[in-house]
């Protein structure tokens, strides 16, 4: 519970990908992305929260919610991030009532998305795809607590090894949980990674 991932390909004007922008920043996300044109390359603009500029390494760099809503022509596919069920109903409330004609995707506990679109002015829930069980040699797998951090990145690009590093670092106190969190997160390009779930669970990993 409390991880939900929203995205929406805006198929018509820049003004409307400005608009659906706005939209996805005004309800408090916990990551939030567009991409814009650079230098004749498709970039992604990154927002976690937590994550500062101090905290930018290599490829890995953050943008502020503002510096989000500055953007003069965003473009791509725009996604954002929740941790509670209110942010989630009001961002596709104001999808729904701006009529943009745009595919938008919503992710998280099936009975709870059903409820939220079902109250929105979306024109209809067109497809639904529900994962199925986990096959294969199961012993392989890392333990369940690290697996239910590392499952937030579908790509799996965070790394089991890294989690428990990072946990290590909190329980001696050389890292806190949401700092730990944010580097997790900075991992998951696709920026779908739940930071405040995570630190959350870090924090249940560390005292169990």
């Amino acid at each position: 519970m409390g991880d939900w991932v929203i995205f929406t390909y805006p198929g018509n004007t820049t003004e409307d990908s400005k608009n659906i922008l706005d939209i996805y920043t005004k309800y408090d996300p916990v990551g939030c992305t567009c991409f814009v044109m650079e230098n004749g390359t498709n970039t992604s603009k990154r927002y976690l929260k937590g994550w500062t500029k101090k905290q930018d390494s290599g490829v890995h760099r953050s943008v502020s919610l503002e510096e989000l809503r500055a953007l003069e022509a965003p473009g791509g596919w725009i996604s954002g991030v929740y941790n509670n069920k209110e942010s989630v109903q009001g961002v596709l409330n104001e999808l729904g009532e701006g009529n943009f004609g745009s595919c938008t995707v919503v992710s998280g506990i099936f009975d709870e998305v059903n409820d939220v679109t079902k109250k929105a002015p979306v024109a209809y829930s067109h497809t639904i795809n529900m994962s199925a069980e986990t096959f294969g040699k199961l012993d392989l797998l890392p333990e369940p607590k690290i697996l239910e951090i590392i499952t937030m990145c579908g790509h799996h690009f965070v790394s089991p090894h890294l989690v428990k590093h990072l946990l290590n670092q909190v329980k001696t106190g050389r890292k806190t949980a949401e700092d730990s969190a944010v580097e997790l997160g900075k991992q998951c390009t696709c920026n779908f990674f739940n930071v405040a779930r995570a630190a959350k669970l870090i924090n249940q990993c560390i005292t169990d």
